[in-house]
């Protein structure tokens, strides 16, 4: 992400976020809209995929949120520095153990099955590290204490976070199988966005990466129900009127972000003579032990 300074000398953006990073985008927005007057906020719409700001039920992984199991994370971290990929992927599958630790236990160990080629699981498995300072910052203040919908308890870089600034038109996208991001509890983004903000929020089928990455396919292998939730609406109530589609949601965002964008244009380049390139993709992280 971009420095604000940096922001403001180049045209109005669209920020998405992906998860956790969705969590920051929203932290942003709120942070921008409290430094900026409205004219000049850099973003001019957003965008949430499975993302969570209000973590008051955050889905199974809650079984680990508590003073003790953070208090003994926090230590573990605070010797190397940062959490390791492979332990953040070990957390997330003990969730989930029966398709993700047994399945494999069964077929691959004990009857010697080769595993079929799945694009997808090799994605899920490219994990990175989590620095030490900022994991413990979010799972205390975020997980543990829930201060982001509390409005003014964050401060960020000398502003104080109320998610009540944002304006901005949002489009959240969740996933009905979502099991990390559980879908109800990130709509809850509309109660803490202000009233002046348009939301057109997305339930797809599946789950927390099926359910965004969802390429058009025909025929259609999912589906998704779309439509404007109130304020303070119940999700039951947007459910029972949402508009329910088959295919991919990619094709309403896609005409979503055309009526608030200009003509496409190339993609700005990567490195800079000032921003140079560090390394060649993929970049040298990859290859540490």
């Amino acid at each position: 992400m971009r420095v604000a300074g940096e922001f403001c000398q180049v045209p109005k953006v669209h920020l998405t976020g992906y998860c956790i990073g969705g969590t920051l985008v929203s932290t942003y927005m709120a942070w921008a809209n409290k430094r900026f007057a409205n004219e000049d906020v850099p973003v001019a719409h957003w965008t949430l995929f499975t993302s969570l700001t209000d973590f008051a039920h955050p889905g199974d992984i809650d079984v680990f949120i508590d003073e003790a199991s953070i208090a003994a994370l926090e230590e573990s971290m605070a010797k190397k520095g940062f959490l390791d990929g492979s332990e953040m992927a070990g957390s997330f599958r003990m969730l989930r153990s029966n398709p993700l630790i047994w399945f494999y236990w069964e077929h691959s160990y004990l009857r010697g099955d080769d595993l079929l080629p799945f694009d997808m699981l090799f994605w899920n498995m490219d994990t990175t590290r989590m620095p030490y300072a900022m994991h413990a910052y979010y799972l205390r203040e975020l997980y543990l204490e829930n201060n982001l919908i509390k409005r003014d308890r964050l401060t960020i870089a000398g502003e104080a976070i109320d998610l009540d600034a944002i304006v901005q038109p949002l489009y959240a996208v969740t996933a009905e199988d979502d099991h990390i991001a559980p879908w109800k509890q990130c709509y809850r983004i509309r109660k803490y966005v202000n009233v002046a903000a348009p939301v057109r929020f997305v339930l797809s089928t599946s789950g927390h990466i099926l359910g965004i990455v969802n390429p058009p396919a025909d025929p259609p292998k999912r589906a998704y129900w779309i439509g404007e939730p109130e304020r303070n609406e119940h999700w039951e109530h947007w459910f029972e009127r949402a508009e329910k589609k088959k295919g991919t949601w990619w094709a309403d965002w896609t005409a979503w972000l055309g009526q608030r964008t200009g003509d496409l244009v190339k993609a700005y380049p990567t490195a800079s003579r000032k921003f140079p390139a560090l390394a060649s993709a993929p970049g040298t992280y990859v290859y540490e032990k």
